[in-house]
């Protein structure tokens, strides 16, 4: 009798203590315990979580969660230097690099950009010239002049910005020999909103487009198209070409660092001097050049503020579904993440839930992974 007592008391504790362990297992694994900050308010510093919450006001404390992997988007870790060659000076990041045509200073030319992957990038132009405005002209010169200039000339019709960045890679394509760069290939330029006008009339554009791999770019353009009377045609100018760029999806992370390189370029006394020594007639005065991009940066965070919002809901969207991604807020920070479809299936008790679309238009703060 006495052993069968013991039997059983042995094997009443063996299930016992496999039952609180399954219990402990549990509750560690699925996040059961979640907002017992009431039973810790004596000794809270006492408490051990496996993550680092911000404390806000309506902050939770989350225990026993599981545990998740974070990598930090690129622009929140980004470090500047500042790029000086005597005759214009600007910030960018630090392993992008700058390459300056070999021109004057009226077609001065330069491009920042990331040498992995030069979708990245910002681009200058000061002037280029000798564009028809019809394909007539251009016709008529291939027809009966083959040899001269004019039958290569590229066609800006109408005159706007959209149309010229049509054209931007023929043009520029010319001048290759002297660019220490390769002429970023544009094709299928197509505008999706027009954010405003540069401080010369042009128009401030943001646009997407095909890179020479056929991947989808996007970004902020600018141009100045004027008419120049050479007889007996007519040709175009075109003025303070501006451009930064990213993959298309990344524009909303990455506009506010582009915008602020470029309100950093700043060109000396001796940039001005020597453009005055150069060009015939003034079209822009001394304070309009060192201002240019100032000026320009400045309006276009005005009209990105002021922007139509639904395009960035759909094209982030859009890239997300390509990508197999979906994006989820953290409810203790207020950060926004990329994850893996699915992420949000887990159960994580409040810590993590889907964005609204409004939310779209906000800058990610990474991707995050459940370990």
């Amino acid at each position: 009798m006495n052993k069968k007592i013991i039997i059983g008391s042995l094997i009443g504790s063996i299930c016992g203590t496999i039952i609180i362990l399954s219990i402990i297992f549990f509750i560690a694994d699925n996040d059961v315990i979640d907002d017992l900050s009431d039973l810790f308010t004596k000794n809270k510093s006492q408490v051990t979580t496996k993550t680092t919450v911000n404390k806000t006001k309506n902050s939770k404390i989350h225990l026993f969660k599981s545990k998740v992997n974070i990598t930090k988007n690129k622009t929140k870790t980004i470090e500047y230097k500042t790029y000086n060659n005597g005759l214009f000076s600007m910030k960018i990041p630090q392993n992008w690099v700058v390459g300056v045509a070999k021109s004057d200073y009226i077609h001065y030319t330069f491009m920042a950009y990331n040498p992995q992957n030069p979708d990245y990038k910002i681009f200058f132009n000061m002037k280029t010239e000798g564009y028809l405005k019809t394909q007539n002209m251009r016709n008529f010169y291939r027809r009966y002049y083959p040899k001269a200039p004019f039958s290569i000339l590229p066609v800006i019709n109408p005159q706007t910005t959209e149309s010229f960045y049509k054209v931007f890679t023929q043009a520029f394509a010319l001048n290759q020999n002297i660019l220490p760069f390769k002429v970023p290939v544009i094709k299928n330029f197509t505008t999706v909103q027009n954010i405003g006008k540069n401080m010369t009339g042009g128009s401030i554009v943001r646009a997407v487009y095909q890179n020479e791999q056929g991947k989808k770019v996007e970004g902020v353009f600018t141009a100045t198209i004027k008419e120049v009377a050479i007889p007996p045609v007519v040709v175009l100018n075109v003025y303070n070409t501006i451009f930064f760029t990213v993959p298309e999806g990344e524009l909303v992370d990455w506009l506010p660092i582009l915008n602020n390189c470029v309100s950093t370029i700043k060109f000396s006394d001796n940039f001005v001097s020597g453009y005055y020594k150069q060009q015939g007639q003034v079209v822009q005065n001394a304070k309009a050049i060192q201002s240019i991009c100032n000026q320009t940066s400045d309006i276009i965070t005005s009209g990105w503020n002021e922007r139509q919002k639904t395009y960035d809901i759909l094209s982030q969207k859009r890239s997300d579904a390509t990508m197999g991604y979906e994006r989820v807020r953290d409810t203790d920070t207020g950060e926004i993440y990329k994850a893996t479809v699915g992420f949000s299936d887990h159960d994580w008790h409040g810590k993590y839930e889907p964005i609204t679309d409004d939310m779209y238009n906000l800058p990610t703060a990474g991707y995050i992974e459940k370990d």
